[in-house]
């Protein structure tokens, strides 16, 4: 029952450090869609691109990129986006694995104690030459299956974090190369836009990227 209790402390500290990260990663989606479209519209990224500089969420961190590099070659842009996104993906992704090792690690371990259970009451009908009663052996088989219970109680739980954290983080990429795309949108528009009505701004630009 031990190792089962470490395993149950473990797993609740798990889910609550995964649950407090994601809660600090977590950005408003729409409100910065909206944001990034009126400063293509206004033409101040710049002015984003310092204010989203420093922080540390993975959506800021994955637009700055793109910002920074707008001007590049969209091969190259791609790249850095790209990089930078595996990178805060593997953020949301940091020691999921561990509760999905308790997932799969608590019911054997409770099984493991049924068994052992379970092989020293017969190891008592044999010690006892078969002259045993049902009470004899109760109590024994009782506390064997126990085990088997509180492995089941804890995989439960953990199977469900487990892939709830796991659906977190798959939106979240998702949103990244939703965004990484809306920005190629609205800047090829902006640039095309630019170019009919003559700004030398956007034409300089597209030469820039080529």
């Amino acid at each position: 029952m031990w190792p089962l209790l470490g395993c149950s402390i473990l797993a609740v500290a798990l889910i609550a450090e995964r649950l407090v990260v994601y809660r600090r990663l977590r950005v408003a989606y729409q409100a910065l869609l909206t944001d990034l479209q009126s400063r293509i519209e206004d033409g101040s990224l710049g002015q984003l691109v310092d204010r989203l500089g420093g922080s540390q969420r993975p959506l800021h961190r994955v637009v700055v990129a793109y910002l920074r590099h707008r001007d590049a070659e969209k091969a190259f842009r791609d790249q850095v986006v790209l990089r930078e996104a595996s990178q805060q993906v593997a953020r949301y992704d940091r020691r999921l694995n561990w509760l999905g090792i308790l997932t799969h690690a608590t019911p054997l371990l409770g099984l493991l104690g049924t068994v052992a259970g379970l092989v020293g009451a017969f190891h008592q009908i044999e010690l006892k030459g078969g002259q045993v009663q049902p009470g004899d052996l109760a109590s024994g088989i009782w506390s064997a299956l126990l085990t088997t219970v509180c492995g089941l109680t804890i995989a439960l739980p953990c199977l469900a974090a487990y892939h709830l954290l796991q659906s977190v983080a798959g939106r979240a990429a998702l949103q990244m190369q939703w965004v990484a795309s809306q920005l190629d949108e609205w800047l090829s528009g902006a640039n095309v836009s630019r170019e009919e009505t003559g700004d030398p701004e956007a034409t300089s630009s597209q030469r820039s990227a080529v």
